[in-house]
């Protein structure tokens, strides 16, 4: 167990006084609104990250307006778009360590400060490069972000509201990049930018007076604060004692046999660890495979495609109506995941995500041979809708879900963080190549190797993903390293005996 001296034990109790004193003033006295309140903050910061995936796709048009073709190739807006991805893979990487090293709750704060700067950077920015440094930094904040905010969340919440507060983070992601979308078409990009910064900005006010995560101050031996607010978090009762007397348990048990091997070659063997990250991988880079992050980035480019009347410019008028489709369908996914279930909405998902995407390429090539002689905006846009309507209700908040429940407590930081930097990859790889794709074998191609990709992946998903509602986090580590389940909790586990 890790001991304090006198001047941190002071220390922890003058901060543990201080949310407690917050928390009073706020008059909050149950676990639902504790956890609704905290995870608010990590909201906020996200609505930020959706802010930057999609402010590309007003910057790009605006500057266009502006400047001259030369200035604004097809490489350098590639790179407007794309370079806010690149940095994610070594935002995902701090993160994973810091979260580790310093807690949840604390990364989170010190998130916050580049963020806001980056956007003010933006804003003040009057030159090219500039523009570009401040996406990158963040980007490299949305990375930051990316397995630190479902970790954290999934931590905090108790496992009836666990799926609803995952998805709402994807649901913040939805709303980010509307936000994003009304505000640059609205407002020039520059005060779009400090917009944007004021979410990170909030979100730092919240996580100041948050608590930290019980199962992280379990992990340092900090036991009697990890039960203060393991209780604040999730009240009081033979369940959840139990619970907490379990994860004090194995960390200490863990505390004890650190010193047979390096943890991280440890856990590395372990099924707990590698099963669930080898789903993680290859579900969030199904996700970036079906397009949803292109089509978030170039979606003005890409409605234009639909329009019959060349000369009147809708794409913007549809790329606001998209933005809040998906808000709603996110929302939905909110209800739908907690009382139906991961699996089934995966399986759901996928299936009608590739089937859009095919029938939009199918739709193109028809046109392209001129089988079809006239474009139909009612038909593609509805395609196109039924394809964001569908993919949002599942692939794409289900990976965020997961990732914070699926990892043991000991692998929660290495395996977040290497599964959300292959998706970082899988990101940029897919932005910053969707205009030279589109030049190479056009939209009707482009939209057929998104959805064959997101077939393939949704059979992966049939065969391998297990079902995790209603499960402790406890429960689904058991589970990964193969110890029995009781059968009344088990039904929508599948066997992980030959993965």
């Amino acid at each position: 167990m890790m001991r304090y001296g006198s001047g941190a034990a002071s220390a922890a109790l003058r901060q543990r006084t201080f949310h407690l004193r917050f928390l009073t003033f706020l008059s909050i006295h149950d676990e639902r609104s504790f956890q609704t309140v905290v995870s608010l903050g990590v909201f906020m910061m996200t609505l930020g990250a959706g802010a930057t995936a999609g402010f590309s796709a007003v910057l790009i048009p605006q500057l266009q307006d502006a400047g001259n073709a030369e200035e604004y190739s097809t490489e350098t807006i590639s790179w407007v778009a794309g370079i806010a991805s690149f940095p994610l893979f070594f935002g995902n990487l701090i993160s994973g360590y810091l979260m580790e090293r310093l807690g949840r709750r604390m990364s989170l704060l010190m998130l916050s400060v580049p963020f806001v700067l980056g956007w003010i950077i933006i804003g003040l920015a009057n030159e090219i490069y500039v523009i570009l440094l401040g996406r990158f930094i963040t980007g490299f904040c949305q990375g930051w972000l990316g397995p630190l905010g479902p970790v954290f969340v999934g931590e905090i919440s108790s496992p009836d509201y666990r799926g609803f507060f995952l998805a709402s983070l994807s649901l913040a992601i939805a709303l980010g990049v509307f936000l994003s979308h009304l505000f640059g078409t609205i407002l020039h990009w520059k005060f779009a930018a400090f917009l944007c910064g004021a979410f990170p900005l909030a979100a730092g006010m919240i996580m100041l007076f948050a608590p930290e995560s019980p199962s992280w101050l379990a992990s340092r031996g900090r036991f009697e604060e990890c039960l203060t607010w393991f209780y604040w978090y999730r009240s009081r009762s033979d369940e959840t004692k139990n619970e907490v007397d379990k994860m004090i348990a194995e960390q200490t048990k863990r505390a004890q046999n650190i010193g047979k091997m390096t943890i991280l070659k440890e856990n590395m063997k372990k099924p707990e660890f590698y099963k669930p990250l080898g789903i993680m991988i290859t579900f969030f880079i199904i996700t970036q495979l079906s397009g949803v992050n292109v089509i978030c980035a170039y979606t003005p480019l890409m409605l234009k495609v639909f329009q019959s009347n060349k000369s009147t410019d809708y794409s913007f008028i549809a790329m606001l109506a998209i933005d809040i489709l998906r808000c709603i369908s996110m929302a939905a996914a909110c209800v739908l995941l907690r009382k139906l279930g991961r699996r089934p909405m995966a399986i759901f998902s996928g299936t009608l995500t590739a089937s859009s995407l095919l029938l939009l390429a199918l739709y193109l090539l028809l046109l392209k041979l001129r089988i079809i002689s006239i474009m139909s905006p009612l038909i593609a846009y509805g395609l196109m809708s039924i394809y964001i309507i569908v993919s949002n209700m599942g692939i794409v908040p289900l990976p965020w879900n997961m990732v914070g429940e699926l990892f043991a407590t000991a692998t929660k930081g290495i395996g977040s963080g290497i599964s959300v930097m292959m998706t970082s990859i899988a990101f940029f790889g897919t932005v910053k190549s969707a205009p030279a794709l589109f030049e190479a074998i056009g939209y009707e191609g482009a939209y057929l190797f998104y959805g064959l990709s997101t077939l393939f992946g949704t059979v992966f998903l049939y065969f391998y993903l297990p079902e995790t509602k209603n499960k402790t986090l406890l429960q689904i580590e058991e589970y990964f390293r193969g110890n029995n389940i009781p059968k009344n909790k088990e039904k929508h586990m599948k066997d992980f005996s030959n993965v």
